[in-house]
């Protein structure tokens, strides 16, 4: 081989090599919701979850507004609860993936609470408290 020949074949036997070292995401099975999707529900099930006040509820009561709570998130996504559970657990199996889908929750939780919290001080500077009425 000529000299620049022996090199071009080295820097694609390099290439090859990392190439293969790069970890690659595992493509999501058929049946299982993508990683946007689960974003995007797992976000409204916290907003829902977090919006239940369980005081004076008995669990029965509790467990019936949660269920209506996640059949509404459900419909709103364009899934069942069961494709939901089903892709939940596949995440759980695969913590990698799931470690990046939680990541982005949190992600766009805390810039929620950024925008809730930039609303809020403009209330309180001018009086207002949380019900509406001005302070004395």
């Amino acid at each position: 081989m000529r000299n620049s020949n022996w090199h071009l074949f080295i820097a694609a036997l390099l290439v090859c090599f990392f190439s293969a070292c790069v970890a690659h995401p595992e493509k999501v099975p058929s049946g299982i919701l993508p990683e946007d999707k689960m974003i995007h529900i797992l976000l409204d099930v916290h907003i829902a979850e977090s919006s239940v006040n369980s005081r004076g509820m008995t669990n029965q009561q509790l467990n019936q507004l949660v269920a209506a709570k996640y059949d509404t998130v459900m419909k709103k996504n364009g899934t069942t609860f069961r494709i939901f559970e089903e892709s939940f657990n596949y995440y759980l199996r695969h913590p990698e993936q799931f470690e990046m889908i939680y990541q982005e929750i949190v992600n766009q939780l805390t810039a929620l609470e950024g925008k809730s919290k930039a609303k809020q001080a403009p209330m309180r500077k001018e009086g207002i408290d949380s019900l509406g009425t001005h302070a004395r």
